[in-house]
């Protein structure tokens, strides 16, 4: 490689056979200075320019005083996907990369990419790297053209810079313009903003097949399908009380989520119209039993009497069941524990005064140490669930701790829940070595499905909308 103050050398060698050589020497010495001052100088006025479209253009334009050239283009990587496009041109104000000749030229230097390759500069013609029909080759005045690439050292710019003229280039000159890109990379890598490290990834056709090999076999990779829906610990096994009579709750006689022991008074039904109507069943006994026993007594006195026995005896027996079945019903106004737990219910204030049915659930006796968990699933997210699948329970009181579960049951049908929600109810009952929790406690459960690759994980709720959006 020649020195590059060669490359600034405007006047020919005066050497002759008369000249000294200590007069030869010291001219030669002051014309490099000369030249190097004046490269200093044009590296001083590059610093100088303000913002990267002014460096572009100055490049563009006043590089000619150095590097004689009929016309300079600048190109930078960029688009999508990545390529080499002109973003300046010498003695045009805008670049319209959609002109035939812009669009030429994109497609030589593509060319020389794939066969010799952008890296290191590079002279050549025209029509090396054109085909030969293109109209641009005879418009085009400029045959012979340099390559030298632009690369800063952060990698924030990408391209290069393409000399145009009619006659071939002087090594001198490409030393010079491989310095001239050097200066104005590293300008141009100050004035450039700092770029997306994605956007200045630049991939090998060897990286591009692994990077979609990846993504394939990260669409494909297995994956658990799964569906998140809301939880409460329900009692297992939870003995309902019901009414048992049609009437009015009078009193609840056990605080909510209390302890009871068997056979502890638990409710009160209103005992006002029973106890009326016991009473009356009583006296229609007593006169029915007054009736039967005048009639016994009237028949050893008078035959005629005897038929009336019978009769008599009917009624009693018919007046003595009312009374039973009254007494039966006052019976069952006061509601007790069959066995020992907890009572169930919300507010006694709710209760309290509330006309009930025969069968109507008022509250449940449940076992606190048995507990299984209700799932409401809403319709859009039901998948495929075998008994037994994975359930993580993941409750509000305790946010950082995990229940494992198992499925136990599916209902087939939607309920509707207080606030008017459809939902699935699934229940799951936890593993034996999972401590039970306080019956109420709301959360959320992670319910476990079979194995998908990961990109039907994806995009199965978008395919679904897509096909009830349109039907296929």
């Amino acid at each position: 490689m020649e020195p590059k103050i060669r490359s600034l050398t405007s006047a020919g060698s005066t050497s002759g056979a008369s000249a000294k050589p200590g007069a030869s020497a010291n001219r030669a010495a002051a014309s490099g200075g000369r030249n190097a001052l004046a490269l200093l100088s044009y590296e001083a006025d590059i610093r100088a320019q303000a913002t990267p479209e002014e460096l572009r253009y100055h490049y563009a334009n006043e590089t000619r005083t150095l590097i004689p050239y009929g016309q300079l283009f600048l190109f930078r990587r960029q688009g999508v996907p990545a390529q080499m496009q002109v973003v300046t041109a010498s003695s045009l104000a805008s670049v319209d990369r959609n002109a035939p000749l812009i669009r030429w030229l994109e497609r030589v230097v593509k060319r020389v990419e794939a066969e010799a390759g952008l890296a290191e500069p590079v002279a050549f013609t025209a029509a090396a790297y054109a085909d030969a029909d293109d109209p641009e080759l005879d418009e085009f005045p400029f045959g012979e053209l340099m390559w030298t690439p632009l690369s800063g050292r952060e990698d924030r710019w990408a391209g290069g810079a393409l000399y145009a003229r009619d006659r071939a280039w002087s090594p001198s000159e490409r030393t010079l313009a491989e310095r001239l890109a050097g200066t104005y990379a590293h300008a141009l890598d100050a004035l450039e903003p700092a770029r997306r490290p994605l956007a200045k990834t630049r991939l090998t056709p060897r990286g591009r097949r692994i990077l979609i090999a990846s993504l394939i076999g990260t669409a494909l990779f297995p994956v658990r399908l799964s569906v998140v829906a809301p939880v409460e610990v329900v009692p297992a096994r939870a003995f309902v009380m019901a009414a048992p009579i049609d009437g009015v709750v009078d009193r609840i006689l056990v605080a909510p989520n209390a302890r009871v022991e068997k056979d502890q008074p638990l409710f009160v039904m209103d005992d006002t119209t029973l106890r009326n109507e016991a009473a009356l069943a009583l006296e229609r006994r007593r006169v029915a039993e007054a009736r039967y026993r005048r009639a016994a007594s009237a028949a050893f006195r008078d035959p005629e009497e005897a038929r009336e026995i019978a009769i008599a005896e009917a009624e009693f027996d018919l007046a003595r069941a009312e009374a039973d079945y009254a007494s039966d019903q006052l019976a069952l106004t006061e509601v007790r524990a069959p066995r020992a737990g907890i009572a169930v219910y919300s507010d006694r204030r709710d209760l309290e005064g509330k006309g009930v049915g025969v069968g109507e659930r008022v509250m449940t006796i449940a076992d606190p140490m048995a507990v299984e968990y209700s799932v409401e699933l809403p319709p859009g997210d039901l998948i495929d669930l075998d008994t037994g699948a994975a359930v993580n329970i993941y409750l509000d009181s305790a946010p950082l701790s995990t229940i494992n579960a198992g499925l136990d049951r599916v209902a087939y049908q939607t309920t509707k829940t207080s606030d008017g929600r459809d939902v699935f109810r699934l229940f799951a009952e936890p593993d034996a070595d999972e401590a039970p929790q306080r019956i109420g406690a709301r959360g959320s459960a992670r319910i476990f499905g079979d194995w998908v690759p990961l990109i039907y994980r994806v995009l199965r709720r978008p395919l679904a909308a897509a096909r009830q959006a349109i039907g296929l």
